[in-house]
């Protein structure tokens, strides 16, 4: 598990430090920097086994890391943009210069540094004599959603026996396969699936898997009283509640970074959301961390499982502070669930009534 993630020069963050626990949430103002520490997250965690390829200008493969056109860092200063994370038994960490990339390895019984460029394979193919398995193990691969409609409903191709089953990029695209592999396994996942999706759409009969080609498919549900709606006229809360289920059955990441989880969900559904991202972490092992503006996922949490993100200036960049940490929380926390003491206190611009008191 990653206990700290640290960041300098890294697009509007000039220097942070999160503590994170197995299941964290960031939450705060639109422009304060969340969506950036999830991508730093991603990156650094990519870095450890895979390498980045620029296709064409500013696209790379396979996803963009967080450095302008030219191969400098964003914030294009002679420093480099700086991430690193703190697990168990050690750290990784990375320094990103105009296109190079320097890789520091810390484990309880090594330290090593390594420099390479963005399209060479990381200090993990490289280092074979080092102990570097538990800070890798912690860090194998991140997975990144921000779920769209769209991707959801559209028919995808089957997921070979060869290949770890998932979802084809951050959209969620891929999930009829997905589905299909689940269905094929052998095992008890889809019918679960089924089971929690007639207990929360109580309409709802089953999930079928309908053939649109020779070699794709859509998903399709059959009400209770045996009409077929097929993906293109599913509801968003519907498509966005089989896919949040489908990842407790995919093949687990090390880290899940889950953009806004409370969008397209009834109220009622967003809790089942955050317990089903609980249940991961805690049957699978995997972190998760969120970026959310939803008192109800909110409410869900914590106080030590919440930080709020603000940007006071560009100069200044982010700030965190834990929400434990805001102006008179014991009392205000004695009044309020934890959602609504942010919503109450929270002004959508530096959120001083929350951090600093009514005054500030």
């Amino acid at each position: 598990m990653i206990k700290i993630f640290r960041a300098k020069n890294y697009g509007c963050l000039t220097g942070i430090e999160a503590h994170l626990t197995p299941v964290h949430a960031f939450i705060g103002p639109n422009d304060s920097g969340k969506s950036t520490i999830l991508r730093g997250l991603r990156t650094v965690s990519h870095l450890t086994l895979g390498k980045f390829e620029r296709i064409d200008g500013d696209l790379w493969a396979p996803f963009d890391p967080g450095i302008e056109e030219n191969g400098t860092t964003r914030a294009g200063d002679i420093p480099g943009s700086f991430l690193e994370c703190v697990v168990d038994g050690g750290s990784y960490a990375v320094t990103l210069r105009r296109g190079t990339v320097t890789e520091a390895l810390e484990s309880k019984s090594s330290k090593v540094e390594f420099r390479r460029t963005w399209d060479d394979d990381g200090i993990f193919r490289h280092s074979e004599t080092i102990a570097v398995e538990p800070v890798l193990g912690q860090l194998r691969s991140a997975l990144m959603l921000r779920f769209d409609p769209d991707a959801l409903r559209a028919a995808s191709g089957l997921i070979p026996d060869s290949q770890s089953t998932g979802f084809l990029n951050d959209r969620g695209s891929g999930l009829p396969g997905v589905y299909f592999a689940l269905r094929n396994r052998g095992d008890d996942a889809f019918n679960a699936v089924v089971e929690a999706t007639r207990k929360h759409f109580p309409t709802i009969k089953t999930l079928r898997l309908k053939a649109v080609t020779t070699n794709t498919l859509e998903l399709e549900i059959e009400l209770l009283n045996g009409v077929r709606v097929s993906a293109r006229r599913m509801s968003e809360g519907l498509l966005y509640f089989l896919a949040f289920a489908a990842i407790r059955h995919i093949d687990p990441p090390s880290l899940l970074l889950v953009e806004e989880p409370e969008n397209g969900l009834h109220p009622a559904r967003i809790r089942e959301v955050v317990r089903m991202l609980r249940v991961i972490a805690e049957e699978m092992g995997t972190q998760v961390v969120m970026a959310t503006h939803s008192p109800l996922v909110v409410n869900e949490l914590k106080p030590e499982e919440v930080t709020v993100v603000t940007r006071p200036s560009l100069e200044e960049g982010t700030k965190l502070t834990p929400i434990k940490e805001t102006h008179n929380f014991e009392k205000r926390s004695s009044v309020y669930a934890l959602g609504e003491l942010w919503l109450s206190y929270a002004d959508g611009e530096f959120e001083n009534p929350l951090i600093k008191g009514p005054d500030a």
